[in-house]
Formats: structure tokens, sequence, C-alpha cells
């Protein structure tokens, strides 16, 4: 079995989990060793997305030593 029929396997398998199961699957493979990670992140990068997504928070909201030097005056110039 060639590399990509195998990744097509794979691909095939993990879709027909449900979301929790498969994104539990992807963190568990990715996390055996940066070796297994990187491949992961190559080979599927929409379901190693799915699994390690960032979530980013709203525009409008700051951390608080951002709003606390906002209130200061601005940011601070050296």
């Amino acid at each position: 079995m060639s590399q990509k029929q195998l990744a097509v396997a794979i691909d095939k398998r993990f879709r027909s989990m449900n979301r929790r199961e498969r994104i539990a699957k992807i963190r568990k493979l990715a996390s055996a060793s940066p070796e297994d990670d990187r491949f992961i992140r190559k080979t599927f990068p929409e379901l190693y997305r799915e699994a390690f997504q960032i979530t980013h928070r709203a525009a409008d909201v700051r951390s608080g030593s951002v709003r606390k030097r906002g209130r200061a005056g601005g940011l601070r110039s050296r």
C-alpha cells in the first residue's frame, strides 16, 4: 500500500467518526512524538486544525494589562 493510499484510508476512517472522538484520536496520535505531530500536520492539515484550533478572542476584548495601559495614557515609549 502506498503512502497516499494509506493517507486516504486513514482520512476516511477519521471522517466516519463523530467529531469528539476524532479530535481525541488526532490529539493522541500527534502527542505520541514530534515526528507523528509533523506527519499529521503535513498529511491531514484539516484534521489537525480541527483538533488543535486556537480560540481567538473577539476584537474588542483585550487583556487586563492592555486595558490598564490604555487607561494610564496609552502605550509606553522607551
